[in-house]
């Protein structure tokens, strides 16, 4: 496994490169990460992880100086899965002190987790799209937890005609259905008994929503139980897995999601389900 801090070493390695596949990280690394990374493999092709903490994704100084940093259990997570190269440039190198230029998007904006997180959303996809123009990937692998970031990137790579391949990767989940999320060490103990009842609740959506007829009632339901059990709920949603909008006429592909806050913590998850 190699070990890169600079763009331009990176690139001189993976330009005698054939196949890349990429997955950016912020560190903190879990089974979801790797489960990426595991679904990346194939022969003949370089494995790219990079770890970047990139703060133009906080909205809130506190979480980004909070943001747990393993980078020495991160490698040896990566050595062990036999990624072939590991990129980890400094915030000098990214030029995200400085930056002049930060993308922005449109269809979404202010909708789901952009309506509590301003600007979360543009700093993602200005150092994804950075990331992509430095490694040159044909292949990018995402996870389907952050559903509204996979699915801007999705169109981003499309409307900028990115000759890259989106890999969306199913969500990883702990035995009582937690998310894997690098958030979750950060919830208090106090909490254990409590964790599942976010996914129980998508679950019971996936159950209940048999037409769009039924889209606010389960919508309410859901939100009204979270929050009787104390969860501060930011929102519960039923969209349209094809625009991530409200779904419209006979659309029958759907999709779930739930941001809420357990404590301290702010965990988000969904579901896809047909009707």
């Amino acid at each position: 496994m190699k070990i890169f801090k600079s763009i331009s070493s990176i690139q001189k390695y993976l330009s005698k490169q054939s196949e890349i596949a990429f997955i950016p990280t912020m560190g903190n690394l879990h089974q979801g990460h790797l489960s990426l990374i595991r679904k990346a493999k194939k022969p003949k092709t370089c494995i790219v992880v990079s770890i970047f903490i990139n703060r133009l994704q906080f909205n809130d100084k506190k979480d980004f100086a909070s943001y747990p940093k393993t980078l020495k259990q991160d490698l040896e997570y990566l050595k062990n899965e036999c990624v072939d190269a590991v990129f980890i440039p400094t915030e000098q190198e990214m030029n995200t002190n400085h930056s002049e230029f930060k993308l922005s998007f449109f269809n979404l904006e202010y909708q789901l987790c952009d309506a509590f997180r301003p600007g979360h959303f543009e700093g993602v996809i200005t150092i994804v799209m950075k990331l992509c123009n430095i490694i040159q990937p044909h292949y990018l692998f995402l996870g389907k937890k952050d559903y509204q970031q996979l699915f801007i990137l999705k169109n981003l790579m499309r409307e900028f005609c990115y000759p890259i391949k989106i890999m969306a990767v199913p969500t990883k989940r702990e035995k009582n259905g937690l998310a894997m999320s690098s958030r979750n060490g950060l919830i208090q103990k106090k909490y254990t008994t409590k964790i599942s009842e976010l996914y129980n609740e998508l679950m019971q959506i996936k159950k209940t929503c048999k037409s769009l007829i039924h889209i606010k009632k389960v919508e309410l339901r859901a939100f009204q139980n979270l929050t009787k059990n104390g969860w501060i709920v930011d929102y519960v949603s039923v969209r349209s897995q094809k625009t991530l909008l409200s779904p419209k006429n006979n659309e029958k592909k759907l999709v779930a999601l739930i941001a809420a806050h357990l404590g301290n913590v702010r965990l988000i998850d969904n579901i896809e389900f047909c009707i």
